[in-house]
Parts: C-alpha cells; structure tokens; sequence
C-alpha cells in the first residue's frame, strides 16, 4: 500500500471522526437543555437541581469530541499506520 493512500485515507478518516462527534455532541447538548426546560417548566421547584445535573451532563457530553479530535490529530499528524 503507497504512503499517499494511506495519508488520504487517514485525513478523511479524521474529518468523518470529528465531524461525527462534533455533530453528535451538538445534538446531544441540544436534547439536555429541550429536556431541562421542558423539567423546569413541569416543576419549577426543583430547578435548580435540573439546573445543576442538565449543566453536568452538558459538560460530559462535550467531553465527547476532545476524544475525536485527539485521535483526528493522532491520525493526521502522528500517524501509526504509516509506518
């Protein structure tokens, strides 16, 4: 297998990796806070509780795509498969 393949195989690789869960992420994030509003409106009283685990959660789910674009990066710019 030539070097080039691999290198452009690696880079969509990459891009279809971050863009997947940039995407994921977003809506993710998106359904966290329809979810926390629609709570908050059914329950004002326990609001800030929802507040505290819908935020939580958020910063969970974006800890998602760092991972990818790590590994992106590791495909790209430090590539193991090329030998």
């Amino acid at each position: 297998m030539s070097l080039e393949l691999i290198g452009a195989a690696s880079t969509l690789g990459a891009a279809i990796l971050i863009a997947g869960a940039a995407i994921g992420s977003g809506l993710g994030v998106g359904q966290v806070g329809a979810k926390f509003l629609e709570g908050a409106a059914r329950q004002p009283h326990i609001a800030n509780e929802l507040q505290v685990r819908a935020l939580l959660m958020s910063g969970l789910l974006d800890a998602v795509p760092m991972l990818a674009v790590a590994t992106g990066m590791l495909l790209l710019f430090a590539n193991p498969l090329a030998g």
